[in-house]
């Protein structure tokens, strides 16, 4: 098949999306696709066709206009038997929405604001923003008008989430879960240091809750101080300083910055706790319970469905800070916290990046089949 993807940055290290763009268009090239990326900047990937369009750089919502609208006029000059889009153009015929529904999206990231006034100032600023409007019209104009032959949710509650929002009914969805590459995060063979390192992995750590996880381990440290947060991501560290502080947490929490190799430090920490606001299916959540990581999240996670009796928690929102402290404290039983991890990476290992490609694969051919007949 001539398979057509579209994503600004086609480069692994920008972000979810991208990084899934990548991979699945590596896993389709080697399955011996043809695959075409419509971008604005790209890295190299062998044996792919890479069609580089110009768009505006500045403001936000010019450039993700002329993303959208270049899309449509490049993508007619290539033999595509099927488009992959990401909410990102006008024409595609395989939806897949990686951020989920932005009016969600955008209602979960005012609810991460700690500071009332900031909460209302931002809110304000959000909901008559130009860029979201237009990005909010990108997303759903191919929903509305009907112009798509198969939706693909990235978890059950993005399907919930659009079923409600565009009134769709869930015989056209189909789920597919984002996948991992179970050898490379996998569980460390022996645990060389047993120091109960919590581990937090973001790049925006406002939406993804460290300020609620620092107030829970605020009040744990009132009874022991057993323990380290390490903190991995490109987030504004310098936003938690203070509280960091005003909690009492100083010499307790280490901020690591990006690496190269995440997985050398899930294989060093003791559990994952992302009580984060908003993820459509967090593959941080995966990839930490593919490392035999017991984890903490919330119901705001679509990944959250992965986590079953005794595999981890899930509380009901992040403000809910004496539940995720109780959380905590329970996997400090080491017999417990390996007891879910063992059971984590068992259920992990069934959602391989192998099992997203076939299903995306058949999906891909089914939409050429339909169109063929």
């Amino acid at each position: 098949m001539n398979i057509g993807l579209a994503i600004h940055n086609f480069d692994p290290k920008k972000g979810g999306a991208e990084r899934y763009a990548y991979d699945l268009s590596a896993s389709l090239l080697r399955r011996g696709h043809q695959v075409y990326v419509f971008c604005a900047r790209a890295v190299n990937l062998r044996g792919a066709m890479i069609a580089r369009f110009d768009t505006a750089r500045f403001p936000r919502w010019l450039r993700s206009l002329t993303f959208a609208l270049g899309h449509r006029t490049h993508s007619k000059a290539f033999p595509l038997d099927v488009m992959l889009g990401f909410g990102n153009t006008l024409t595609l015929d395989v939806y897949q929405s990686h951020g989920g529904v932005q009016r969600v999206w955008m209602e979960r990231e005012i609810a991460s604001y700690d500071d009332p006034r900031e909460k209302r100032i931002k809110g304000a600023l959000l909901r008559r923003s130009l860029n979201q409007r237009v990005q909010r019209w990108i997303e759903e104009y191919p929903i509305r008008k009907g112009k798509y032959s198969r939706i693909v949710a990235i978890s059950d509650m993005v399907k919930g989430h659009m079923m409600k929002h565009y009134g769709l009914g869930e015989n056209l969805f189909d789920v597919v879960y984002n996948g991992v590459d179970t050898e490379k995060f996998s569980p460390a063979e022996t645990r060389r240091d047993e120091t109960r390192k919590i581990l937090f992995s973001a790049g925006n750590f406002r939406l993804k809750g460290l300020s609620p996880l620092l107030q829970s381990l605020g009040e744990i440290a009132k009874e022991t101080k057993g323990f380290q947060l390490v903190v991995l991501g490109r987030g504004r560290q310098e936003r938690y300083i203070d509280l960091i502080d005003r909690l009492k947490l100083k010499g307790l929490v280490t901020f690591l910055g990006e690496t190269s190799t995440p997985e050398e430090v899930y294989r060093g920490a003791y559990m994952l706790a992302h009580p984060t606001f908003y993820d459509a299916c967090s593959l941080t959540t995966m990839e930490a319970m593919a490392s035999g990581l017991p984890t903490i999240t919330t119901k705001w996670n679509g990944a959250s469905a992965l986590i079953g009796p005794g595999e981890g928690y899930v509380i009901d929102d992040p403000s809910d800070t004496a539940g995720l402290s109780d959380a905590i404290k329970a996997l400090f039983d080491g017999g417990r916290r390996d007891e879910m991890g063992k059971k984590a990476r068992q259920k992990l290992e069934t959602f391989t990046m192998e099992r997203n490609v076939d299903m995306m694969e058949a999906i891909f051919q089914e939409v050429c089949d339909a169109k063929a007949r």
